[in-house]
């Protein structure tokens, strides 16, 4: 378990040397938010970028650290677009979507449909990593952290 790899793509794609001119306070700002994730400059810089041209694709997402690693959650709610989409890919009824999270605007399910039609691979890895955490894989990962008794 651990990190959900959002693009594993972009592992494997190439990277381009680009320079870019910064203001001052910005290049401070990207070297204190690498110091802080113990990352490189340029590692922060691509995310950041990355995560900025998904917002502006799919307006009303934004991103938040999760254990598991940055998550594309909609505006104005705690869910990530994984969790309000977990179910859509087996079954592709809309209505009980808007039933099941009736406490979301139009705008917001919108928002989390067009991310997932954007972004399918990225949300079915942390639908199926979210999955694969059991009591016993939880237990194994964390021992001692977590109690779990048997239902009764």
């Amino acid at each position: 378990m651990g990190r959900v790899d959002r693009k594993p793509k972009a592992v494997r794609e190439r990277k381009v040397l680009t320079t870019m001119r910064l203001r001052r306070s910005l290049r401070d700002e990207l070297e204190a938010a690498a110091q802080r994730s113990r990352r490189s400059v340029s590692d922060v810089a691509q995310e950041l970028l990355e995560e900025g041209l998904r917002m502006r694709l799919c307006p009303g997402i934004y991103f938040a650290d999760e254990p598991s690693g940055r998550t594309a959650k909609v505006n104005g709610t705690g869910p990530g677009v994984w969790e309000v989409l977990r179910d859509l890919r087996n079954d592709k009824d809309l209505e009980r979507l808007r039933r099941t999270f009736s406490h979301l605007s139009e705008a917001q399910l919108t928002a989390a449909l067009m991310y997932y039609r954007r972004y399918q691979e990225e949300i079915r890895r942390e639908v199926d990593a979210n999955a694969a955490w059991t009591p016993e894989t939880i237990e194994k990962a964390f021992p001692g952290l977590v109690r779990f008794f048997p239902a009764e």
